[in-house]
């Protein structure tokens, strides 16, 4: 049977490479990746090429790859393998356009059998996949939402009993509106064929639980309700038919995946690992290029693949095979290192590897020669889920990875069957960024098969392992926010149909609908409505949650609830922007054709001017708020100058500078068009995607409506495209500096940017989590989670009153509770993370080089919580006055101002930080200058204060660590004290005076957590 596998339509041999044999016949290709004509090509592939001969005297100009619009691709010098037998080469600028053909021809390239040349044309032509993020038209083809390919389609592969189906549509797709049994059917007769359904990104892979009854007709068939992720429908219905081919009686193939390397530490760096002679790199390994991770560590699979093979004779030119759903490979521990250069503190475990449907393959002739050495085809189609061991690393890769394709060359060595073939993953690291690596399998028949291991019966019981949230004392999840999902990590990837049937959310003790979703080993819960603060949960997992083998998972309960909201609603306030900063601006100061966005309103005149920002054309708008939005009050405008939420292209000159308009002493910029896109709306998010990328160098705007008024709400500003509105019917408060009453809205949030190129940075959100002031009203409120273990939380920062002049002795904090003589802390932070650098610590004189890994962080606001003064004021008789601050705001400066001597470059002023490696782990590190505004602080007897764009500056370091959910978690503490020396004038239109405060060192607790990873 093997040697009829093998040698049926080229590819047999008495042992060793076919290709090593060099025959009589003309110079030919012998294999390439990808394959003529193939689609779904990862961007981040490589090229391959195998040949008959070897390549005499190579050069890369030998090789040309164009795009569809007959564009050159510059090349790398190729990798030669094997005195010239095989090539490998990557594009020179980085990783091909998603959704783009390509065409790979040669020329000149010679052997001693004549020049090589492609078969047909003389071309080689493929098509790389969709884009995962950016711009809308980057996630789907033009035109309507179809089907571009159905494997098998039953003429070129064969559908069999045991044919696993696998669609890929035009568009990425909104996996809630494929519904097995309604909008997805497959059925016999009319009767529903009991199957399994897996659905992520532009791919559907549906498995019939059973096999299928041989020369009967089966139908599949789409609705046009199954809808892309835009909304889309799909453009008419689908239907097809096949008549089932019998592939009995079958044989089982058990093929060794063997190891590249035994060394215990990083077996495929190893310098001894045996490489594939497809791709020169080690063997069954699983590199992984990203910049969160780098490119330097793999993780080593091996294990036993049991293979069922259709009867020969019945396919004597295209054989199907099958490697059943739950078979398993593990993969050797991987040090996790951020950015491949600082050791991240976290090791992953044994990462598994599990099929999650049966994966299906075939055995082909060789498409470009008929030469008897001439291996062999191997097409094999995987779904597979990625794991790990430890709960830490498990959080962050636990992921399914959908429609994996191998391709490689089948040849006979002695009695052995040995299958080499290569194909790209791509999993997400840490829900940020789309990894990519080169899987180079290599797989050989144990030589007698009647003596073969027995597969190993999976017995395990699936058991949560990690949970977001983390749930603290008494039940209660501070490291959460409403919106944010549920998220339940197992130990081994469950059942599809199992989790709906066998978990379950209650609020308040009554059933809770949800939205859920598997992705690897992880389900993913989106409450409706989302998560209420003071609601109290349970999410129940009983034994109807099973894994692919039917195991029962391991019943538990988890009770948790959010912090309760106190006190009276206040305006909702936008913590973070991107791009841009945070504040409605002071129309008179700005410039933007000269990149001066102005300075925030209320600010000191002499603030520094704010950068007009750039935004990268593969990343969106987005927006995080303080307060739960009315998703009502949210309207995107399609027209100029319209709707609660607008983006929009404006009106500029011949030289692309946006062109202003005298109003009074103000400065006003046009609305050319409204921008078309797509606006996510979470509870305290927005996120506007583009249909088009954004254009370098063109300038846009956006803007977050509200309405400034002194007096109370108007009723239809909530729905009226006037204002964005809480879901208390409050207004967006943009202008804090100006010391708005809490429920007073603003004016218009305007923000101005450009377009520009796309960037290879990770783009990483934060939360400032836990925060005691949960309501972000400005203060700590009596009801709200304090200091549970009785020491200043995260998110806090102490202040100490060092003392006062003559005029102003005695000064202390007062406060009921020692959260209140604490300022509390509600924000959240964007951060690039850069790649790897050098860290030069500025608080040596000594030059350094310290290996560490770039990032930049976004400027924003803070919001911190009043604290109350109490001083004796000597020319007001001694009396004690106390003095409530008010909410306070710093804001972090850019290093740069946009007007005068210092241009912000091509770093936008963003601020500078450093992971580097320490003896307690890996550390972040920064050096911030900020502003501190205490806007609603009132001097005494009439006077006036200097808490106006007062200038703080603090160095933070602290530990990076990842919770056992996988977040990652950055905790910052001050290194120098702050002092805060607050000088107060015209008392009683005379007299001064001055009170010297300091934030000691460490007294800044800081505490930054990643966003839940599985949106």
């Amino acid at each position: 049977m093997i040697a009829l596998l093998a040698g049926c339509g080229g590819g047999g041999s008495a042992g060793g490479d076919p290709t090593a044999r060099v025959g009589g016949g003309p110079a030919e290709v012998f294999f390439s990746y990808p394959y003529d004509g193939q689609q779904q090509v990862s961007p981040g592939a490589p090229l391959i090429l195998r040949f008959s001969h070897p390549v005499q005297d190579p050069r890369a100009d030998q090789l040309r790859l164009e795009d569809d619009q007959g564009r050159p691709v510059a090349l790398d010098e190729p990798h030669w393998l094997e005195g010239g037998r095989g090539l490998v080469v990557r594009p020179a600028r980085g990783e091909l356009q998603a959704d783009t053909g390509y065409r790979l021809s040669l020329r000149g390239l010679t052997g001693e059998a004549g020049e090589f040349t492609l078969p047909e044309d003389g071309v080689l032509s493929f098509r790389t996949r969709l884009a995962m993020r950016g711009a809308n038209e980057w996630r789907r083809r033009d035109g309507p939402l179809r089907v571009l390919s159905v494997t098998p389609d039953g003429e070129r592969l064969p559908a069999v009993d045991f044919s696993t189906w696998r669609l890929r549509f035009s568009h990425l797709l909104d996996p809630a509106s494929l519904v097995y049994g309604e909008t997805v059917r497959f059925t016999r007769d009319g009767e529903l064929v009991p199957a399994l359904m897996l659905v992520k990104r532009d791919a559907l892979t549906l498995d019939p639980r059973e096999d299928l009854e041989p020369g009967a007709e089966y139908r599949l068939t789409l609705s046009p309700e199954v809808r892309a992720f835009d909304g889309r429908a799909l453009a008419r219905a689908g239907e097809w038919r096949w008549t089932i081919r019998d592939s009995r009686p079958r044989e089982m193939m058990v093929q060794q995946v063997p190891v590249a390397s035994d060394a215990a530490q990083r077996p495929c760096a190893a310098p001894d690992a045996d490489r594939s002679d497809l791709s020169g790199t080690p063997l069954n390994c699983v590199p992984i290029r990203s910049t969160l991770l780098g490119d330097r560590d793999a993780t080593q699979q091996s294990g036993d693949v049991f293979a069922e093979l259709a009867f020969q004779p019945r396919f004597p030119f295209v054989g199907p095979l099958r490697i059943a759903r739950g078979s398993l490979l593990t993969g050797s521990n991987v040090q996790v290192r951020i950015a491949g250069t600082v050791p991240a503190g976290i090791e992953t475990g044994d990462v598994s590897v599990t099929f999650l449907s049966d994966g299906t393959g075939y055995l082909m002739p060789n498409p470009y020669s008929q030469r008897p050495e001439a291996p062999r085809q191997v097409h094999l189609f995987v779904d597979l889920a990625m794991t790990a061991e430890n709960p830490e690393a498990n959080g962050g890769l636990s992921q399914t990875l959908l429609q994996v394709e191998l391709v490689g060359t089948a040849r006979t060595e002695g009695a052995s069957l040995v299958i080499d073939a290569v194909g790209m993953v791509e999993p997400e690291v840490l829900g940020q960024e789309t990894a990519y690596g080169l899987l180079s399998l290599h797989t050989v028949s144990y030589p007698d098969q009647n003596r073969t291991p027995e597969p190993v019966p999976d017995l395990a019981a699936p058991s949560l392992q990690s949970m977001t949230p983390m749930i603290g004392a008494e039940g209660l999840a501070r490291t959460v926010k409403p919106g944010d999902p549920i998220i339940l990590n197992f130990s081994e990837p469950l059942d599809p149909d199992s989790v709906a049937a066998g978990i379950a959310l209650s609020r308040d003790g009554v059933a809770e609908p949800f939205d859920g979703r598997l992705d690897g080993a992880t389900v993913v819960l989106h409450p409706d409505p989302p998560l209420r603060p003071g609601a109290d949960y349970q999410v129940t997992i009983s034994d109807r949650v099973t894994d692919l083998a039917g195991n029962p998972a391991v019943p538990e309960t988890r009770a948790f609830r959010l912090p309760a909201q106190v006190g009276g609603p206040v305006a909702p306030l936008a913590l973070t922007v991107y791009p841009g900063f945070p504040c409605a601006v002071d129309k008179t100061q700005w410039r933007i054709a000269e990149g001066n966005h102005g300075i925030c309103r209320g600010a000191r005149a002499d603030d520094d001017r704010l950068p007009v920002s750039r935004l990268p054309a593969n990343r969106p708008i987005r927006v995080t708020l303080s307060q739960d939005i009315d998703p009502a009050s949210v309207i995107l405008g399609t027209r100029c100058n319209e709707g609660s939420f607008r983006v929009e292209k404006v009106v500029s000159d011949a030289n692309g500078d946006p062109q202003a308009v005298r109003d009074g002493d103000k400065y006003k910029y046009q609305c050319e068009a409204a921008v078309p896109g797509r606006l996510i709306k979470g509870a305290r998010t927005l996120t506007f995607v583009p249909d088009a990328p954004w254009e370098p160098g063109v300038a846009y705007r956006y803007g977050l409506q509200s309405v400034n008024r002194t007096s109370g709400q108007q009723p239809d500003d909530c729905r009226s495209g006037e204002a964005i509105c809480s879901r208390q019917g409050l207004r967006l408060q943009t202008a804090l500096l100006e010391a708005p009453a809490p429920d007073w809205g603003g004016p218009d949030l305007e923000i101005h940017f450009r377009g520009a190129p796309a960037t290879d940075g990770v783009f990483q959100a934060l939360d400032n989590l836990p925060t005691a002031d949960v309501n972000a009203n400005g203060r700590f409120d009596a009801g709200e989670p304090g200091y549970p273990e009785g020491e200043p939380a995260f998110n806090s920062s102490r202040l100490e009153a060092l003392g006062g002049t003559a005029l102003a002795t005695a000064p202390r904090l007062v406060c009921d509770q020692p959260e209140g003589c604490d300022i509390q802390v509600v924000g959240g932070l964007n951060s690039e993370v850069l790649g790897p650098g050098w860290y030069d610590d500025p608080a040596t004189e000594a030059r350094e080089r310290v290996p560490a890994v770039r990032v930049a962080l976004h400027p924003t606001r803070i919001l911190a919580s009043s604290v109350t003064l109490k001083a004796s004021v000597l020319i007001d008789g001694g009396a004690a006055i106390e003095s409530p601050t008010g909410t306070q705001v710093m804001r972090m400066r850019y290093t740069c101002s946009a007007a005068g001597d210092a241009p912000c470059g091509d770093d936008d002023g963003l601020i500078p930080g450093w992971i580097l490696e320490t003896d307690q782990g890996p550390e972040f590190r920064t050096r911030v200058h900020l502003y501190l505004d205490a806007p609603y602080l009132e001097a005494p007897l009439g006077g006036e204060h200097n808490q106006h764009s007062y200038p703080l500056m603090m160095d933070l370091a602290g530990p990076l660590t990842f919770l056992p959910n996988g977040r990652m978690a950055i905790q910052q503490l001050n290194a120098n004290p702050i002092p805060v020396n607050v000088e107060l004038s015209k008392l009683l239109l005379l007299f001064s005076a001055a009170i010297d405060l300091r934030i000691p060192e460490n007294g800044v607790k800081l505490q930054y957590l990643g966003v839940p990873i599985k949106p």
